[in-house]
């Protein structure tokens, strides 16, 4: 997995691409990885890794619940940068 900066600018990427929100998640859950690919590195999250699972609930025209992987490290980097945008 990449080092902190580098998780930092992917994490960045990811909010401003849309990938990720950048807002607080509605629920997040933690356990093994499960394979899926992580919404911050793009790497699967492998069952000898944590996980940590958020979630965000969609409302409007097309209602409905968000759900990403990520790495623990990669969560705290998106944690840290969408802190930084102030939409929380």
């Amino acid at each position: 997995m990449a080092d902190e900066a580098a998780l930092a600018a992917k994490a960045r990427d990811a909010i401003r691409a849309g990938r990720l929100p950048a807002r607080a998640a509605n629920r997040t859950f933690g356990g093994p990885g499960n394979g899926s690919v992580c919404a911050v590195c793009g790497e699967p999250v492998t069952s000898n890794q944590m996980e940590l699972e958020i979630e965000f609930n969609r409302h409007g025209a097309a209602p409905g619940l968000d759900r990403y992987h990520l790495h623990t490290k990669c969560f705290a980097a998106w944690e840290t940068e969408r802190k930084k945008t102030g939409n929380d």
